[in-house]
């Protein structure tokens, strides 16, 4: 599981290669145009998502560990 966890910051990297590098409109491509345009706001969005996004997967791996495991105890 915490594997899983480290990956997570990987695959935000790795969509914004995908996009950029096939083209394809989303977030990966809207934050290297903003990168490019010196867009300060957009980008500062963009990084505040792929933080948002690495604090949740940690708390839903803390939760899932108490889960498979039954000698962990959330206190």
């Amino acid at each position: 599981m915490t594997q899983v966890v480290v990956a997570v910051p990987f695959l935000f990297t790795g969509s914004i290669l995908l996009e950029s590098f096939f083209g394809i409109p989303g977030l990966g491509s809207l934050t290297v145009d903003s990168i490019q345009a010196n867009d300060f706001a957009t980008l500062r969005v963009m990084v505040f998502i792929g933080a948002l996004l690495f604090i949740l997967a940690q708390i839903a791996t803390d939760v899932l560990y108490s889960v498979v495991d039954p000698r962990v105890r959330l206190e």
